[in-house]
């Protein structure tokens, strides 16, 4: 007799975790138009494709300087509007290795939005936080470091709700924000494009 309201609880809570938002998903492929491109390809054939990226974030230091040249890890951002989820491309070596989703995307603003300190949270990616903020007010290069990440942050398809911190390897930099005399600076890690880490610095100051 007790089969019947433990069946609805079932039911009730898939339906629940259907409703939930999920994670940013990986996947093979991303359309452009009438164009597919998938993993393994060049990243002259994502530009054919797909036109530059609205941000291309570059994971070496120094830069790539000559003109069509790719640094050895690149991540780009496709921004196709607000109708459209942001796509993130990840390119080793000058091969597409991973395609994420960022969310829907947005209309590309001459100037960036209002931006405060609370604007600025963990898992924020970097091409949101230039929408949203702009330039830092200054930045730190770090390189690759090895970082104790959860578990779920590198599960492809879903999240993974197994307890406990991986070592990876990410490329850190720091991000110093100035929001004027009556905030404390924002001083925010990013790890592999996306905001780590968010802390107070000193008392902020009004730029002469």
């Amino acid at each position: 007799m007790f089969v019947r309201p433990l069946l609805g609880a079932w039911v009730a809570m898939v339906l629940l975790l259907g409703l939930a938002p999920r994670a940013a998903q990986a996947g093979d492929s991303m359309r452009c138009g009438s164009r597919i491109v998938t993993v393994e390809a060049r990243a002259a054939d994502i530009l054919a494709a797909c036109g530059d990226p609205a941000y291309r974030d570059i994971y070496s230091w120094p830069a790539p300087r000559l003109p069509g040249e790719v640094a050895d890890v690149e991540q780009w951002t496709y921004n196709f509007g607000r109708n459209q989820l942001l796509h993130v491309l990840k390119l080793r070596h000058g091969r597409l290795v991973d395609i994420r989703t960022d969310g829907y995307g947005f209309a590309a603003a001459a100037r960036p939005g209002r931006c405060d300190s609370g604007s600025i949270a963990e898992g924020l990616s970097k091409y949101r936080l230039l929408a949203a903020c702009g330039e830092p007010f200054t930045r730190r290069t770090m390189g690759y470091v090895t970082a104790l990440q959860p578990r779920h942050r590198h599960q492809h398809g879903g999240w993974n709700t197994s307890r406990g911190h991986i070592p990876v390897e990410v490329f850190r930099e720091e991000w110093v924000y100035n929001f004027g005399s009556n905030q404390f600076l924002r001083i925010v890690t990013i790890e592999d494009g996306v905001v780590a880490e968010v802390d107070n610095g000193e008392r902020g100051f009004n730029p002469r």
